[in-house]
């Protein structure tokens, strides 16, 4: 019998926004995978607002973040 990996279970997907700490990994891992592009980022932006740039970007790509959530009907 085969069974699918922990990661496929719809059951285990995440409910909450990334947390700051997620999103600095992610902001570093782009860094270190993307070398010239940071490198381009951090000469046009500096790097404080580089960084911020590449977390919007992944926050903007975030489903649970609350900036991305539509209601289903009439907000008061």
């Amino acid at each position: 019998m085969a069974y699918d990996p922990d990661w496929m279970n719809p059951a285990n997907d995440r409910k909450t926004p990334y947390s700051d700490e997620e999103l600095e990994l992610f902001v570093d891992g782009f860094i270190e995978s993307f070398e010239d592009e940071w490198d381009d980022l951090k000469l046009k932006f500096g790097e404080l607002t580089a960084r911020q740039q590449i977390k919007n970007g992944f926050i903007a790509t975030d489903k649970n973040n609350l900036l991305n959530i539509e209601p289903d009907d009439e907000v008061h």
